[in-house]
């Protein structure tokens, strides 16, 4: 009885011997059959990468605002010819870089502070719905920013207006006085220039 256990575990060994034998012998066959070429091996190689990670821009001002909002804003800037410094002053200056920042007993909006009730047709023309989004808000203040230094009256100028009007600004400079807001542009401005 020993002997028939002995010959039956010896066949089964055997027999799956010569399954791996036959199942390896396949393999080398289908690898000689079927080679692959160095395209192939590329396209297969290309085909399991993963595929590409979307890659961020970087920020440009160390400034609490976004790379991407950043990266708007350098855009915008190019486009419209103001310098970005002194944008990211004027939003650090408004609105201490805050999207949602409301001022004026809520007549003020976003980033950059503006007042619709003002600015109406800068909005129309522009295509901008609303201001609480900082992409919006930055483009109207942008282009209010670059219509007053194509006034061709100095950097300060321009900026006092933003923040009080042309008259204010007027005023200002026909008394040689620069005021705390635009005071306060042109120092951050110059800190933010350090940054780069």
């Amino acid at each position: 009885m020993k002997k028939k256990t002995q010959i039956k575990e010896g066949g089964l060994i055997w027999i799956a011997k010569t399954y791996w034998f036959i199942i390896i012998g396949v393999l080398v066959i289908v690898c000689l059959a079927f080679p692959l070429t160095p395209a192939k091996r590329n396209m297969e190689a290309e085909a399991i990468t993963l595929p590409a990670v979307i890659e961020m821009p970087e920020l440009m001002y160390d400034v609490p605002l976004s790379a991407n909002l950043q990266k708007h804003i350098k855009d915008l800037c190019d486009r419209y010819g103001v310098d970005m410094p002194l944008i990211l002053a004027i939003i650090g200056q408004e609105s201490n870089y805050k999207a949602g920042a409301v001022g004026d007993g809520g007549n003020s909006i976003g980033l950059m502070q503006i007042q619709p009730q003002h600015h109406q047709a800068r909005m129309d023309r522009l295509g901008v719905m609303d201001l609480s989004d900082p992409y919006q808000n930055v483009e109207v203040g942008i282009d209010l920013l670059a219509e007053l230094m194509d006034e061709n009256k100095g950097t300060e100028w321009a900026v006092t207006a933003y923040n009080a009007g042309a008259a204010a600004a007027d005023y200002n400079r026909a008394i040689g006085v620069r005021s705390e807001y635009a005071e306060g542009v042109l120092q951050l401005m110059e800190e933010i220039e350090r940054m780069k």
